[in-house]
């Protein structure tokens, strides 16, 4: 058994979050390839997509929308690998999707820096503020990044390792949810960033690896 394979037995086999008993963890094979044009980072699977598919983002009006998005810079889910801040769907009494809480992203995060670690990737993705914060979470205080929604920042010593984090860089976007993508306006924002991100027509606002 592979690295990556013994990591998703781990997540497998997590049982750290009381509210999330009885929901699938997301993390094995079909997250996508551990050699990867991109890691995209969500903030936890959806109760209509990944928590009924067991693949992030599909099934539900995100994954239709991130699927736009791939296409519009000419990839497809064999080129990426799609994860998310916390791995099993967080629902609230009610039984709806709802935020992870501070210590459910707190509990997943080791699982995060992990992924993060084995997965080989130049480029990752935040997409939204929950999975922005979730990533700068893993990084030093002073390294950490804020306010670059479409740009790509310097992502200092990520992890406080240097070698599987040398030349990688970090961008942060909205996240491809109803809220966004049936809203003309913020649509249209998500889309800029996405173009800023892969560089569809234009030049990033900063591009700047990671100093080893």
């Amino acid at each position: 058994m592979g690295a990556y394979h013994e990591l998703v037995a781990r997540v497998q086999a997590c049982r750290a979050c009381p509210r999330m008993d009885g929901r699938r963890r997301i993390l094995g094979d079909a997250n996508g390839p551990v050699r990867a044009r991109a890691i995209l980072v969500g903030t936890a699977p959806g109760r209509h997509g990944a928590e009924r598919t067991g693949i992030p983002f599909s099934g539900d009006r995100s994954g239709e929308a991130l699927d736009v998005l791939l296409a519009r810079a000419g990839l497809t889910r064999a080129d990426v690998f799609v994860t998310n801040a916390v791995l099993c769907n967080p629902q609230d009494v009610q039984g709806r999707n709802a935020e992870p809480t501070a210590a459910e992203l707190r509990r997943c995060r080791q699982h995060l820096r992990d992924t993060l670690a084995m997965v080989d990737a130049p480029l990752v993705v935040a997409l939204g503020r929950t999975a922005f914060a979730a990533l700068c979470a893993l990084t030093p205080p002073d390294a950490a990044p804020h306010n670059v929604r479409g740009t790509i920042p310097p992502w200092q010593q990520a992890l406080g390792m240097a070698t599987p984090w040398q030349g990688r860089l970090l961008a942060a976007a909205y996240h491809p949810g109803p809220r966004v993508w049936m809203q003309p306006l913020r649509r249209a924002a998500l889309v800029a960033q996405w173009d800023a991100i892969f560089q569809l027509g234009g030049e990033l606002t900063v591009k700047v690896q990671v100093r080893s």
